[in-house]
C-alpha cells in the first residue's frame, strides 16, 4: 500500500507541479485575477476586461491632470507601437471630463486604446486607486503578473524585456 501511495504522489506531482501558476481570487495583487470592468473607449464602444482574455494586457490608469502620467505617455505610445501585434496596451483615463483626454490623445497621436472612467468607479472601487499612474500587466488569463507604480520609461530595453517575457508565454 505504501508503494502504491508513493507512485500516486509521484504521478500527481508531475501532473500538477507545486510551482504552477494559479490565480486565487480577484484583486490587484500579483497572482490574482484582475477586477473586471466595462468602460467605453473614445469612440463610445464598450470594452470589457473579459473580452480581452487570450491577450497579454498592459492596463495603465492615468489622468491628463497628473504630470507623471503625461510624462510617461510618449514612451507608452512607443511601446504600444513596438508591440502592435504582440501585446495590447489599454489606458484608462480617470478624468471627469473626456474633452481634455480626447485633445491629449489627438495632439500626441496616441495609438493605443484609451478607455474613460469619468466617475472613477473602476479606479477607486475595483482597483483601490493607489496612486497615479499605476499599471498592471495581465497574462492571457487575466491574472496580474506584474504591477508598476509611478511613471515608467516603457520603451527602455529592460522594461521591454520584462514585458516580452510574459508575451512569449503561451
Amino acid at each position: 500500500m505504501r508503494t502504491f501511495s508513493f507512485f500516486l504522489f509521484l504521478f500527481f506531482s508531475f501532473q500538477f507541479p507545486l510551482h504552477a501558476k494559479q490565480a486565487i481570487e480577484i484583486g490587484t495583487e500579483v497572482g490574482r485575477y484582475a477586477p473586471t470592468f466595462e468602460l467605453s473607449d473614445l469612440e463610445g464602444r464598450l470594452i470589457t476586461l473579459e473580452s480581452l482574455r487570450g491577450q497579454v494586457v498592459l492596463l495603465n490608469f492615468w489622468s491628463t491632470l497628473c504630470a507623471p502620467c503625461v510624462a510617461e505617455m510618449p514612451s507608452l505610445n512607443r511601446l504600444s507601437s513596438a508591440l502592435r501585434n504582440k501585446g495590447l496596451v489599454i489606458s484608462v483615463a480617470i478624468d471627469s471630463n473626456d474633452k481634455p483626454v480626447r485633445e491629449y490623445v489627438r495632439k500626441n497621436a496616441i495609438s493605443f486604446t484609451v478607455l474613460l472612467d469619468k466617475d472613477k468607479a473602476v479606479f477607486f472601487d475595483e482597483y483601490a486607486g493607489p496612486s497615479l499612474p499605476v499599471t498592471y500587466l495581465l497574462d492571457r488569463n487575466g491574472v496580474i503578473v506584474d504591477t508598476f507604480s509611478g511613471a515608467q520609461v516603457w520603451d527602455a530595453p529592460e522594461m521591454k524585456k520584462r514585458i516580452m517575457m510574459h508575451l512569449e508565454e503561451k
